[in-house]
């Protein structure tokens, strides 16, 4: 897992780190909140924030992108 507020350069990781927060929340509380934001960081990487109890933000390259897509 990635701290909070760290970035990584692995799309896979980011969709598992919102899939761990989404079912620590389940079942914690039955019922959850996230909120994601998205923005450009550079020409090439997108900045994925993902604000729950705590904040993670992920750092996804186009290519990243274009290879999840692909699947």
């Amino acid at each position: 897992m990635s701290p909070p507020n760290s970035p990584t350069p692995n799309i896979d990781e980011f969709f598992k780190r919102f899939e761990d927060i989404m079912v620590d929340a389940w079942r914690e509380t039955g019922f959850g909140h996230l909120e994601i934001d998205t923005e450009r960081a550079s020409n090439d990487k997108i900045r994925v924030i993902i604000r729950g109890s705590t904040s993670y933000r992920y750092i996804i390259s186009d290519d990243e992108v274009g290879r999840r897509g692909e699947t």
